[in-house]
């Protein structure tokens, strides 16, 4: 749910005692402290494909925090998954004296409008910096960017100053343009001087998630969707439904829904009728939510994962392994799906972690793409059955084929029953130690 919305503007005339600025610079600032999708109006989304899509971006005073993210998280035309995810804002670090950001466009453009986005859920959200423009030499060479920029003969033009400190944590927008006859004028360079915003702990220097320049005689340029881009498949019996949300993602729409959800619409029926226990019906109503970035804040690795009948979705992971793990990954994901209409408040917990991820990967590595042989064990003297994933998920492969068919069921079950060790002689006549010795045995050539 978008909390509801507060937005500002503004108009102001700044003229410069270095070389002259434009004669109206307007600032409009828009604010939400509930947006996750900056659209904060009357400041336009984040431009996708504007004049700093190419430029080059460099650190010219102060230093990046060893936390940021690099300086191309900010004209890449992605935004941060979340109000505190580091790694896809840059900022700078504590005490960054003299902190100096310069963009270099690579050529005199005219510059329609400038505009800046941050997002933070406590002091780091304020965007407070001053902005200076250059033409540089004849021969297109840059001002020294570590002169006074308000000098006389410095060769900057300050453009404005801006603080959006005020208006409190949230999502931050800042559009600066000229007037409906003019542009800001004709510049190569800009240089940003940011400051920190006041907070009590120290640490509130701005996290920057995107910065727009965009040329006034360039094509109209495209922008970030803020309304949902969904998209709703079903099974061929009419029996699930799944929504996709590409919002954030639009570039993978069309890819993941010819190359992944036919292996969905496909195996989730599958994987209910392997494992679904009478009196607990898997959900019949399933999400998958396409997201940038760390979709777990401080966990970049992470893939995807489920909760209930929802699924998140690495748009990086599905870029990066779309012709190999990427199909595999949402088979993994929808086993939990479908695993989870056992979990009551009195039960949630009691099946250990291995087990969970083990049944997973067996329908994965064992069922959906046995020919991967992704769950082979290459040490085997290292392996035990409660590794989990792949490693777990060969243990169940091996049990299944030498002890009991419906093993994946049985553990499904034990979701609403509760699990203890005893089970696996109940099941086997072995206790789960004597079946992972032989197990352990068949793994030896």
């Amino acid at each position: 749910m978008i909390a509801a919305r507060l937005c500002f503007t503004g108009l102001l005339f700044i003229s410069a005692p270095a070389t002259p600025a434009p004669a109206a610079i307007a600032i409009q600032t828009g604010h939400s402290p509930g947006d996750a999708t900056f659209n904060l109006p009357p400041v336009p989304p984040p431009a996708l494909n504007d004049a700093a899509t190419k430029a080059v971006f460099k650190i010219t005073g102060g230093q990046a925090d060893s936390h940021s993210g690099a300086l191309e998280v900010l004209h890449d035309g992605h935004i941060p998954a979340s109000s505190d995810s580091p790694r896809e804002n840059f900022f700078f670090a504590p005490d960054s004296a003299g902190a100096a950001l310069l963009i270099d466009l690579g050529r005199g453009i005219n510059l329609k409008s400038i505009a800046t986005y941050s997002w933070h859920q406590a002091g780091r959200a304020g965007q407070q910096y001053a902005l200076y423009a250059a033409s540089g030499g004849k021969d297109g060479t840059q001002p020294a960017p570590d002169a006074a920029p308000d000098s006389p003969g410095s060769g900057w033009t300050l453009l404005a100053k801006v603080d959006t400190s005020a208006k409190g944590p949230g999502q931050h927008a800042v559009e600066l343009s000229g007037s409906p006859q003019a542009t800001l004028g004709k510049y190569r360079y800009l240089l940003f001087r940011p400051q920190a915003n006041p907070d009590p702990s120290g640490f509130g220097q701005t996290f920057f998630s995107e910065i727009d320049v965009t040329d006034a005689n360039a094509p109209e340029v495209q922008r970030l969707r803020t309304e949902p881009l969904l998209d709703t498949y079903q099974t061929d019996d009419g029996k699930y439904t799944f929504t996709v949300d590409s919002t954030r993602s639009p570039d993978l729409r069309e890819w993941f829904g010819k190359k992944v959800m036919p292996a969905v619409k496909e195996w989730y029926p599958k994987i209910t009728a392997l494992i679904s226990v009478p009196g607990f019906p898997p959900p019949d109503k399933m999400s998958l939510r396409l997201q940038e970035g760390e979709i777990v804040p401080g966990n970049r690795g992470i893939p995807a994962y489920a909760v209930g009948g929802n699924i998140v979705v690495s748009s990086d992971f599905m870029r990066s392994e779309a012709n190999r793990e990427a199909i595999g990954c949402v088979i993994h994901e929808i086993v939990h799906v479908a695993q989870t209409s056992h979990w009551g408040p009195q039960n949630h917990g009691r099946v250990p972690t291995w087990i969970v991820e083990g049944v997973a990967d067996y329908v994965r590595w064992f069922l959906f793409e046995p020919e991967s042989r992704g769950a082979v064990i290459h040490q085997p003297d290292d392996a035990r059955y409660d590794a989990s994933y792949r490693t777990t998920a060969n243990f169940f492969d091996w049990v299944i084929r030498n002890h009991i068919k419906d093993l994946p069921r049985k553990l499904n079950a034990t979701f609403s029953t509760g699990y203890h060790a005893g089970l696996w002689r109940d099941w086997t006549g072995k206790s789960v130690q004597e079946l992972a010795a032989e197990w352990k045995k068949s793994l030896f050539p």
